[in-house]
């Protein structure tokens, strides 16, 4: 999407210095982008900036903002930690460690993970006040059990079909599993050890995004839950990003499954998808992208991780129409920041 400069004023507020590289903010700026960007590199975060347009409100560089299914992400970090501890194994069957689970039962750890599970999925739930919402995620927490063990629309390893029941399920094993709930296995785990204090699972009907100028419908995060419920500032993804670069969270062998691509899932690691990227303007550079992206509702969130860089980028908005393109196509405003990253590349004409 393309909206020209003239209404965006670019807020400068950083929350680290030194300042963002120009390039980015740059391309920030001529695609009218709406939201937050923040940059790490070399371990150390380089800032988080808000580009707004003057006449409307929205979160700044230190607020607490919506994950969406970034939280996926930390939920299979939780599922691989297990995995080193010895306690599951990602090729077993769900029904090893949910003896009582109906359907699917053979799917594995990581067809759930790859979204290759073939259960029943709470989008196809009926939207009875017609706002776009299934009413199933807009008012309290999901009944994983109920939802995720209806009649499931494929057999085990299906064909890759997102799905938030793979993740609400494997937030259900890991409970069984270590007696503890989601929240505190996120808390004890993730945002203790790493000093996320701004990680957080809220509760409660909601409207913080917006679709053009109409607001965004009613969400209540505590029905996503694992799949796409957490709540954080840009920093802490980046923070998030940067300890599972480092090696923090995760063993070597758990991390190399977890960015190992199948093109037979779209490409899709566990949890992250991992694809080369061109960048054109980059004198022909292809980069390797770990991207995990998220959307609900008038919320989009693209975290983008360069691991042979130690670099990774977020861009967040509250937009649902701003177009960030696909990556692989080699253009479009993802393609585009990522090129300003890495080679320090002027916005596109």
């Amino acid at each position: 999407m393309r909206i020209g400069v003239g209404w965006i004023a670019a807020l400068a507020m950083a929350v680290a210095a030194p300042a963002m590289a120009d390039p980015v903010r740059e391309v920030a700026e001529v695609a009218g982008f709406s939201g937050l960007i923040g940059v790490q590199a070399d371990g150390q975060l380089q800032t988080v900036r808000a580009f707004r347009p003057a006449e409307q409100p929205g979160p700044g560089p230190a607020d607490v903002v919506r994950w969406a299914s970034v939280t996926k992400m930390v939920t299979a970090i939780l599922v691989l930690q297990e995995v080193d501890a010895g306690r599951l194994a990602l090729d077993a069957p769900l029904s090893r460690y949910l003896p009582d689970w109906p359907v699917n039962g053979e799917t594995s750890l990581a067809q759930l993970l790859r979204h290759r599970s073939g259960l029943a999925n709470p989008d196809d739930l009926p939207d009875g006040d017609g706002d776009g919402m299934p009413d199933v995620y807009q008012d309290g927490a999901v009944d994983w059990r109920t939802v995720c063990a209806a009649a499931p629309k494929a057999a085990a390893d299906a064909a890759f079909s997102y799905n938030n029941c793979d993740y609400l399920v494997l937030a259900g094993l890991l409970e069984a599993i270590t007696g503890q709930a989601y929240g505190e296995l996120v808390r004890t785990r993730i945002s203790e050890p790493l000093g996320l204090a701004s990680l957080r699972l809220p509760a409660g009907p909601r409207q913080e995004g917006r679709d053009g100028e109409a607001p965004e419908p009613r969400v209540d995060p505590a029905a996503y839950g694992p799949a796409g419920g957490l709540y954080g500032t840009v920093a802490d993804m980046l923070k998030l990003d940067q300890a599972l670069m480092d090696g923090r969270l995760v063993s070597p062998a758990s991390r190399a499954a977890m960015f190992a691509a199948d093109p037979a899932s779209n490409f899709s690691g566990l949890s992250v998808w991992v694809y080369p990227v061109a960048l054109p303007r980059c004198a022909g550079e292809t980069v390797t992208l770990v991207e995990r992206r998220g959307a609900i509702s008038g919320v989009q969130v693209r975290n983008l991780m360069l691991v042979e860089r130690n670099t990774a980028l977020v861009a967040w908005t509250d937009q649902a129409r701003t177009d960030f393109g696909e990556p692989w196509s080699g253009a479009g405003l993802t393609v585009d920041l990522l090129s300003a990253l890495v080679c320090g590349a002027a916005p596109a004409a």
